[in-house]
């Protein structure tokens, strides 16, 4: 996605004409004041070798100091301007791709909890919204000022200004061939890095079969190789970019040498020293800002790339987008490795229970249920839609899944709570602790790290807990009972009843676990192993 287009309805047009226009005034009070004060200090210094008297210092003292002064002020004025935009088109960026990720099916939304999303909505939303600042005023300054010099340069001395752009267009050549080599060899690199990150999560997830098969050295080397090109493409990225800049010092030092010679004598007319010297100073002035382009395509590359990645953010909710409305309706769904298949329409306030053994495939029900996986078209819906199209904001009005290993913030108990029912005062919160038995768990006690200062059951209950809060027409739970004993259990399946007497309860339980209701289903859904299927099917026929 081009970074523009995504920063086009979050900046005010005005105060982003207002920053160019500062931006370039400035650059050019700058160059400005370079050439003059060149000038100047080599005619006093000749004046004075002359013992010229006649000579008056007055006016061009007061340009440098009219300019020095002006070039401060617009440098700050400029900053300011700048400042406010990059804020301003921040908070708008960050407020717009907020609700886009409300239009995110769940799938999407899934996909950004490894915390990618909070680095879209800080990291990338800084590196699109500092655009303005950091790359189109000073790009525009650069090219306002150039232009300004290279017609002045022109106007002086028509072969001196054809060097001049005769060096501008091989020094911006070579920022732009020095950046596209460089941005080859960090792509590499990220792709080398991408690979080592998937051989680590893979060797660390199968650990236990790589130590019994004696892999884990030859795993460990397929990461250290992944990382060590990676390493080598940065380095080479690194060389490439310091390359580019020693060609484009050396350019300069070239064309400002013969610049001087043009300047000093032009067709067998020489000019006065101080003349030139000023020429050649303007002409350093130009450069000067060139010198900045290899950074500011590094700052554009960087929001281009941040750009591409809240595209799916950025689109927001579209008009049009379907509501949802109706009983969560199953229909024709494949379930126990696609060995049977699955008709069910849940009502509230039905209980509908699914059981079968380990690794049967309850985990994978719930979550197809809940939008999470993926189904064949038209199989899950909440009333006429499919829940595979809906927005995940409009899923979670009617729909909330509480996993096995729910994920818990960093944080007290209050703020895990507070992420249902932001508005819920401490009654509020003890009464849902009292609903799943955590009544002496203080609000304020941590959580640790995925839940880590708290015991298993404990974090199955506050996850249980949070979504109570939210009071949904259909709640999904993925063994609640597990890792508590039977008191507790029992008391948190009648809990749940009176908590939410209108609302629909699909929960997956162990088959030991049955007994544990205190009231008899509605439906239930046994969930088997292909082998279990073909057995019935045998003996059905």
């Amino acid at each position: 996605m081009n970074p523009w287009r995504l920063l086009r309805s979050s900046v005010r047009r005005r105060d982003l004409a207002a920053g160019i226009a500062l931006a370039a005034a400035a650059e050019l009070s700058a160059a400005a004041l370079l050439g003059i004060s060149g000038w100047f200090l080599t005619a006093c210094a000749l004046v004075t070798l002359q013992a010229n008297t006649t000579w008056s210092w007055m006016y061009p003292s007061g340009a440098v100091r009219a300019l020095a002064l002006m070039r401060t002020g617009l440098r700050y004025l400029e900053r300011l301007v700048s400042h406010r935009t990059l804020l301003t088109a921040t908070v708008d960026l960050r407020s717009r791709l907020v609700r886009g990720a409300a239009a995110l099916t769940p799938r999407e939304l899934r996909g950004e909890r490894d915390g990618a999303l909070l680095s879209r909505l800080t990291t990338d939303v800084e590196a699109v919204g500092a655009l303005p600042a950091q790359v189109l005023a000073p790009l525009a300054a650069q090219l306002v000022t150039a232009a300004v010099v290279e017609i002045l340069l022109l106007r002086a001395s028509l072969p001196l200004g054809t060097a001049e752009l005769a060096v501008l267009v091989a020094g911006v050549g070579c920022a732009v061939g020095a950046h596209r080599r460089a941005e080859r060899r960090l792509a590499a690199a990220a792709r080398a890095r991408s690979q080592a990150r998937a051989e680590l999560l893979g060797a660390r997830g199968a650990f236990a079969e790589l130590r019994c098969l004696d892999a884990v050295p030859r795993a460990r080397r397929a990461v250290a190789s992944a990382l060590g090109r990676a390493e080598d493409a940065e380095q080479a990225a690194a060389r490439t970019e310091r390359h580019g800049r020693l060609s484009m010092r050396l350019i300069a030092a070239l064309g400002q040498g013969s610049a001087l010679a043009l300047a000093l004598e032009f067709g067998g007319t020489p000019q006065p020293v101080a003349v030139a010297v000023g020429e050649l100073l303007l002409l350093a002035a130009g450069w000067e800002l060139l010198e900045g382009l290899p950074q500011l395509l590094q700052h554009l590359a960087r929001a281009a790339d941040a750009a591409g990645r809240l595209a799916a953010l950025a689109q927001g909710a579209r008009p049009g987008t379907p509501v949802a409305s109706g009983p969560l309706q199953v229909s024709d769904l494949p379930i126990g490795n696609g060995a049977h298949r699955l008709s069910l329409t849940v009502r509230i306030p039905e209980l509908v229970l699914v059981t079968g053994p380990n690794g049967s495939g309850k985990s994978t029900l719930l979550g197809q249920l809940a939008g999470r996986l993926p189904v064949p078209p038209g199989s899950v819906r909440l009333g006429a839609t499919p829940v595979h199209a809906l927005a995940s904001g409009a899923v979670a009005e009617v729909l909330t899944l509480v996993e096995a290993d729910d994920w818990l913030a960093d944080a007290s108990v209050s703020a895990n709570l507070l992420q249902a029912a932001p508005d819920a005062d401490t009654a509020v919160l003890r009464a849902a602790l009292a609903v799943v038995g955590l009544d002496a768990l203080p609000l304020d006690a941590p959580v640790g790290s995925g839940g880590g200062a708290l015991s298993q059951g404990q974090r199955r209950r506050l996850a249980i807990a949070r979504a109570v809060l939210r009071q949904p027409p259909v709640l999904l739970l993925d063994e609640p009972t597990a890792g508590l004993d039977r008191p507790t259990a029992t008391a948190l399946l009648h809990g749940l009843r009176r908590a939410l007497p209108d609302s629909a309860l699909v929960i997956a339980l162990q088959e030991q676990e049955l007994e544990l209701l205190p009231w008899p289903a509605d439906a239930t859904v046994r969930v088997g192993t292909a082998a279990e299927y073909r057995e019935r099917a045998t003996a059905a026929g």
